[in-house]
């Protein structure tokens, strides 16, 4: 299969930036590390997809979620040859009901 494009809903973008500027406000390296985890693990999308785990407070929904340790989860949705990342969350935070 060939690599897949990724693409950003523009309010998946700021909620990434708030999230990264809130850690780097107490941690600047901890922020870097974290961004840096987040775009390797967001490019392994390109290559896979489908490995991110079905969303468990959304069942039937076609988005999906990579998490990265220690609090971040990604939601995506696979749209042909595009994984479009909709949503950024804290893990601590809870689930609001999205439309997907």
């Amino acid at each position: 299969m060939a690599k897949v494009t990724i693409r950003f809903a523009n309010s998946a973008r700021e909620e990434l930036e708030e999230i990264l500027g809130f850690i780097a406000l107490d941690n600047p390296q901890a922020a870097a590390k974290l961004s840096l985890r987040i775009e390797k693990s967001i490019g392994r999308l390109a290559d896979f997809p489908a490995s991110g785990r079905l969303i468990p407070e959304e069942p039937g929904s076609p988005a999906r979620e990579i998490v990265i340790p220690p609090i971040i989860r990604v939601f995506y949705r696979v749209e042909g040859q595009v994984v479009r990342i909709l949503h950024f969350m804290r893990g601590e935070h809870s689930f609001p009901p999205l439309d997907w």
